[in-house]
């Protein structure tokens, strides 16, 4: 996905629109970042809520998967995958971890 990248100054600027675009339904993420290389994103508050809710409804749906097949998941691997629910941790490092939490580096 291609998003406007501001420098810091620009989004100092230009918050006040950004958040105005927002009210009036534009769902476009604006990017923030030093020499046009976005380092983060600012969305409005119901598309993080949306993706939030993805990675909740993952969790809920690969424990459902675990226990349908009469196991449980551990204390451990429920802890990473909270981690990774609440934005803690990224997908890559979610997966090393339950590999690594399992031996299958």
């Amino acid at each position: 996905m291609l998003i406007e990248t501001l420098s810091v100054r620009e989004a100092r600027e230009q918050l006040s629109g950004v958040l105005e675009r927002f009210r009036r339904g534009d769902r476009t993420p604006v990017g923030v970042g030093s020499h046009r290389r976005t380092e983060a994103v600012v969305v409005p508050v119901e598309v993080f809520e949306e993706l939030t809710a993805e990675r909740a409804q993952s969790v809920r749906q690969a424990s459902a998967s675990i226990r349908a097949e009469g196991l449980s998941p551990s204390s451990d691997a429920d802890a990473i995958l909270r981690q990774w629910e609440q934005g803690q941790i990224s997908t890559v490092q979610m997966r090393e971890q339950v590999r690594r939490l399992h031996g299958l580096q």
